[in-house]
């Protein structure tokens, strides 16, 4: 009975290991710089806090604009007691005092200025918070690329394993209907037929797992190239050129600190908002000092001389407010922007470290694997069709062999792509590109 196993065994195996996932609405392969070409072309989101960052910036031209003139003009619109001449918007100059012949103009003209430098730190504050704004979208957009990336090399890896798993199915389901044929000739057993389904169970339900999974990955990775159609990405890695490319001996800890403290935009953000904070509590205490109101007024007819012609200055009396609740307040924030500060720089060191040592561990368990282990493998499976051929191996030993091949074929891509997710955390907390994709 052994022997029409083995032909069963054989003739799926011969199929291939790895089957290609089933055809999808559309395949598009894919580069990790195309992706990201179109992710900064077309992401909605990242055009969104650009025109936000624009338009804090363009306040910073506001802030510098002088305040404008003020005039006033008054006009006489009846006057009842005039004798002669038209009563409504009486315009002759008249006699002094002479109700029944005079017309009256009023024009007055005042012109705010402020002083201890309000305009100068107005702009100063306004040139910060459009630095916190760029350095906002400049976060942003590192952490959506971060993502971008990562969504990458999980779809690349994820689809290796789900090709491995299509392929298998593919296998199991020839040997299951070849046990079935024999189980109702009589020359297969219960026990082998139930073994090899459950097998085949445990498959599909593993593929399902991973499907919905990369699944996920799909709509996250489509929706970070704003692509809504119904696409099977297929992404275009050069494995051996990407690990090369990355090595953790080429990593110096202290470098990799120093770099995140002064690259990392959120870090930038933290910066200039404590130079915010700074600057609008100087705007602050400088509000508490009065501004000046330059006035000129002309007066036709309504002064002690006909034709008055003045000039007048106020200044606010600052007894009662001095604008000291808004100066206490940007003291508070000032201290606070400055803690915030110093929290930001204690976290980007911790995951600085954190990435680093991750680097490191994957690495060894990556460096560890035989550059042939996926031919390895599959050498092995041929060895075991061959000993099961002579007897030497039972069905169950070699079902066993056959999952030992899937789940270490799994754990070996899962492996392979956390290496290159880890080097891509490592760019993401550092702040820039330690290594290049």
């Amino acid at each position: 009975m052994q022997k029409w196993i083995f032909h069963i065994l054989f003739a799926a195996f011969g199929v291939t290991s790895l089957a290609q996932s089933p055809a999808l609405i559309d395949t598009v392969s894919i580069s990790l710089n195309d992706a990201e070409e179109q992710f900064v072309k077309n992401n909605y989101a990242l055009l969104a806090a650009k025109y936000n960052a624009d338009a804090t910036r363009a306040l910073i031209r506001q802030a510098r604009l002088f305040n404008n003139p003020n005039v006033y003009y008054e006009q006489s619109v009846y006057n009842k007691y005039k004798g002669s001449g038209r009563k409504w918007f009486p315009t002759a100059v008249g006699e002094a005092g002479d109700m029944a012949s005079q017309g009256e103009i009023v024009i007055q003209a005042n012109w705010l200025f402020s002083v201890a430098g309000k305009r100068n730190k107005t702009i100063k504050v306004a040139k910060a918070n459009a630095d916190i704004a760029q350095y906002q979208f400049d976060d942003l957009v590192r952490t959506l690329l971060f993502s971008l990336r990562s969504d990458f090399y999980q779809l690349h890896y994820g689809l290796k394993s789900l090709a491995l798993f299509d392929g298998e199915i593919k296998t199991l389901q020839e040997i299951v209907n070849g046990f079935e044929t024999q189980y109702q000739k009589g020359n297969a057993s219960l026990r082998d037929i139930t073994r090899v389904r459950a097998l085949l169970f445990s498959l599909q339900n593993d593929r399902l797992a991973l499907a919905t999974d990369l699944r996920e990955t799909l709509s996250e990775f489509a929706g970070l190239l704003n692509n809504p159609k119904p696409i099977w990405y297929k992404p275009i890695l050069d494995e051996s050129q990407a690990e090369s490319s990355r090595n953790s001996s080429q990593l110096v800890l202290s470098d990799l600190l120093q770099q995140a403290v002064t690259n990392r935009p959120d870090v930038k953000a933290a910066q200039a908002q404590v130079t915010s904070a700074e600057a609008n509590l100087k705007l602050q205490q400088a509000t508490g000092v009065p501004d000046v109101t330059a006035q000129y007024v002309y007066d036709r007819n309504g002064s002690y001389i006909p034709n008055y012609n003045g000039a007048a200055i106020s200044i606010p009396i600052p007894i009662f407010d001095r604008n000291q609740g808004n100066i206490g307040s940007a003291k508070l924030v000032s201290s606070a922007a400055n803690q915030q500060l110093q929290q930001k720089q204690v976290e980007v060191q911790n995951d600085v470290f954190a990435s680093y040592q991750k680097i490191i561990e994957t690495e060894k368990i990556n460096t560890s694997l035989s550059n042939k282990f996926s031919t390895d493998f599959n050498s092995l499976l041929k060895g075991a069709q061959s000993n099961f051929e002579k007897k030497n191996l039972s069905l169950l030993e070699f079902v066993d062999m056959f999952e030992s091949y899937k789940e270490s074929m799994t754990q070996y891509n899962a492996v392979k792509s956390q290496l290159l997710q880890a080097f891509e955390e490592l760019n993401f907390n550092v702040g820039k590109d330690v290594f290049k994709k």
